[in-house]
């Protein structure tokens, strides 16, 4: 093929003259291809797009007739009280057609496959079927005519804007919801896509402001810490992990801790399974190794002989809660590995679920008050927000492929239905 140094642009006119002529000409879309430089994809897409419609040739004999693949063995009479003494086929006072039950269009193979028009046809003056031609002027007008309707206006009925501004305004303004969480719920009742909705939020349309948008707003720059003097034990490091498989890899529970206001002495410990993006929340008394590893404790007594295939791998920062690897990896019930100093980065999937988790609790909020049930519901609205990184499904929706229903319903964790899901503080407040 020619080289293109041209980029990614339409076609110009003089490009239809010659798909035109090179249609005219039963060249294949290949050859059409290679002779301007373009994809077949390309040359596909513009010829069924832009193709004139001809419709069928108005017979002389039956102006009525549209070719039925069963026309010549057709023995339907009486569809009408026009002609009941006779073969509906050969009536033309009423198109048959339109009331048979049994009509099946007699379309050409040259109309659904390359190349998708008449153009070289040799009997396509005299043909009956449905006929499609490939004109360059047409074509062109067709183009001109779609790229000025696509940049005008908003594209949709007032009442269907109106009716999508209604249902996503109260979830995204008093639910704290995101618009990639509304649209995983609403996508087909919605006249637009996701990014055209971010751009009607950015002029202003509907009543709603970027401000509304929790991922618009701009975060307070961290401080930096001091280096840990922590030392990574043999066969514990970023190092080792990196060596492990990539299953093993996607298999691995993240843990971190959440803290609330500094005088607060109670902690939230979250585990994160990495594959499903699930959010295990624990309210820890104190931010210790001691009770880090009683809440370990806990699970291994919920599941037993399952715990090691459920908390096999799990992969932690250098803080110094989880410094204690011996009581966290008991009895090799499981395996602890640590992230390099200062790299948060390397368990990024808890650190982007923590963003979720900030909208409910966000920083400087008192966890001192925190209960069992109140971290349960956290976790629970929060597991329940579909994903785009799951194909739309929440992880709630695959949490029974990796994680024992016994578990969830210990923990005191239930599926939220996606439009009573709310990500802001009046979860706990009005609770």
């Amino acid at each position: 093929m020619p080289e293109n140094n041209q980029g990614h642009r339409h076609l110009t006119f003089d490009e239809r003259c010659d798909i035109q002529r090179l249609l005219n000409a039963n060249d294949s879309m290949s050859e059409i291809a290679r002779e301007l430089a373009r994809s077949v994809s390309s040359i596909t897409r513009e010829i069924k797009r832009n193709r004139r419609d001809d419709g069928y040739r108005r017979s002389p004999v039956n102006p009525m007739l549209r070719l039925c693949t069963r026309v010549r063995t057709c023995e339907v009479r009486g569809l009408c009280q026009r002609c009941s003494n006779r073969r509906c086929v050969s009536c033309t006072k009423v198109r048959c057609t339109n009331i048979c039950r049994s009509y099946e269009p007699d379309v050409c193979k040259s109309n659904i496959a390359a190349p998708f028009c008449c153009n070289g046809c040799p009997s396509v003056n005299g043909c009956r079927k449905h006929r499609y031609r490939y004109d360059a002027r047409t074509a062109q007008k067709l183009a001109d005519s779609r790229l000025v309707e696509s940049r005008s206006g908003i594209d949709s009925s007032a009442e269907a804007f109106q009716t999508m501004i209604e249902t996503a305004r109260p979830l995204i303004k008093d639910n704290g919801q995101s618009i990639a969480h509304v649209w995983a719920s609403h996508r087909e009742e919605f006249p637009c896509s996701e990014r055209t909705f971010y751009r009607y939020v950015d002029l202003g349309l509907g009543g709603m402001k970027n401000l509304d948008l929790v991922a618009k707003c701009r975060y307070r720059p961290r401080k930096k810490r001091s280096a840990s003097r922590f030392t990574c034990p043999q066969d514990h490091t970023w190092q080792d992990f990196s060596a492990l498989s990539e299953e093993n890899r996607l298999s691995t529970v993240e843990i971190d801790c959440v803290e609330g206001a500094r005088t607060d002495t109670k902690v939230l410990l979250t585990m994160l399974f990495k594959r499903i993006s699930f959010l295990l929340v624990f309210v820890l008394d104190e931010h210790t190794q001691a009770c880090v590893e009683n809440a370990f404790d806990s699970l291994h007594a919920i599941l037993e002989e399952m715990f090691p295939s459920v908390f096999g791998l799990l992969l932690a920062d250098c803080g110094h809660e989880f410094q204690n690897f011996d009581a966290i990896e008991k009895d090799g019930r499981t395996r602890l590995y640590y992230c390099e100093p200062g790299r948060a980065d390397q368990k990024g999937s808890i650190e982007n679920c923590h963003r979720l988790l900030r909208r409910i609790v966000p920083k400087g909020t008192s966890l001192d008050g925190f209960t069992r049930r109140d971290a349960a519901l956290l976790a629970s609205h929060v597991n329940s927000m579909p994903r785009a990184s799951l194909g739309g499904a929440s992880p709630f929706d695959l949490a029974h492929h990796v994680i024992p229903k016994g578990l969830l319903e210990g923990l005191g964790l239930e599926h939220i239905a996606p439009d009573d899901v709310v990500l802001k503080p009046s979860l706990l407040t009005e609770g």
